[in-house]
């Protein structure tokens, strides 16, 4: 299994085969692709930030990611 499936589907989409080989991208794709890249990497900025300034945090050691996906799963049930 690919772990770029969206590329994949695009790139079989127009008639090319990655597994072959072979390498396509339509530049609207590729541009969307790099927008949401930078906005994830601007997400992961902030984490790290409030993960080193855990004033924020009641001054307690905690991993705050794992803390979040805890508080989404308990929402989600």
């Amino acid at each position: 299994m690919s772990d770029t499936p969206r590329t994949d589907a695009k790139a079989q989409f127009f008639g090319f085969n990655p597994d072959e080989g072979e390498e396509f991208v339509q530049i609207d794709f590729a541009r969307e692709l790099e927008r949401e890249n930078a906005s994830l990497r601007a997400d992961k900025e902030r984490m790290d930030w409030l993960q080193k300034n855990e004033w924020y945090w009641n001054s307690k050691r905690r991993d705050l990611r794992k803390a979040i996906d805890r508080a989404r799963k308990e929402i989600q049930s």
